[in-house]
């Protein structure tokens, strides 16, 4: 008898730009940056929280919802460990680059409060040995929760110096809609 494949249960909530900034974004890097068309990430989104478990009680739903995000509260970053800063072996033209949300953000507040309302489903029984979330801190995955939105995918021949092309985009926009919230469950084959 062949063996099966062991599963495991994934929960993502997700926060969508809304489709006019979506697109906004998408022509800033193709005809202002020069960037390829398809080297810009579709679906932009910010995730709110992720667990590598079921959470009891917890069902997918979307819903309306309105955050705010003001371009001058955040600094692009390679979407890398430590890709907060500069460094040798992180080259952003062949790596993820996005943008992260300063932590004194204004639009903080509406990312935490749909945080919560995930954070209430970590029992103990879900968490095991681990410390439960926070709005700072994730039981599941990265420890540190700082919230990003990956803009392009690797191969984007951008520049080496992240900070110029931040400059550029936090003058060419003012501020961002995120009005989707998407809390999704999914199970995927455990890699063996």
């Amino acid at each position: 008898m062949g063996k099966q494949a062991a599963y495991t249960t994934e929960v993502w909530a997700l926060l969508f730009l809304s489709r006019r900034d979506s697109q906004r974004i998408r022509r800033f890097f193709v005809r202002e940056i020069g960037v390829n068309p398809q080297c810009v990430q579709r679906n932009l989104h910010l995730t709110v929280y992720h667990a590598a478990r079921r959470l009891p009680g917890l069902k997918p739903f979307s819903e309306r919802t309105r955050v705010v995000l003001a371009a001058s509260e955040t600094r692009f970053m390679v979407m890398a460990p430590g890709g907060e800063n500069p460094r040798p072996n992180l080259e952003p033209a062949r790596r993820k680059v996005g943008i992260r949300v300063h932590r004194q953000s204004e639009a903080m507040r509406g990312i935490e409060e749909l945080r919560a309302r995930l954070l209430q489903y970590e029992t103990s029984d879900v968490l095991g040995k681990r410390k439960t979330s926070t709005h700072r801190r994730s039981a599941f995955g990265a420890r540190n929760f700082q919230p990003h939105v990956t803009l392009l995918r690797p191969g984007s021949g951008i520049d080496r110096d992240l900070t110029k092309i931040g400059t550029r985009f936090r003058e060419e926009f003012e501020a961002f809609t995120f009005n989707r919230f998407l809390v999704q469950i999914s199970r995927r084959a455990r890699r063996q």
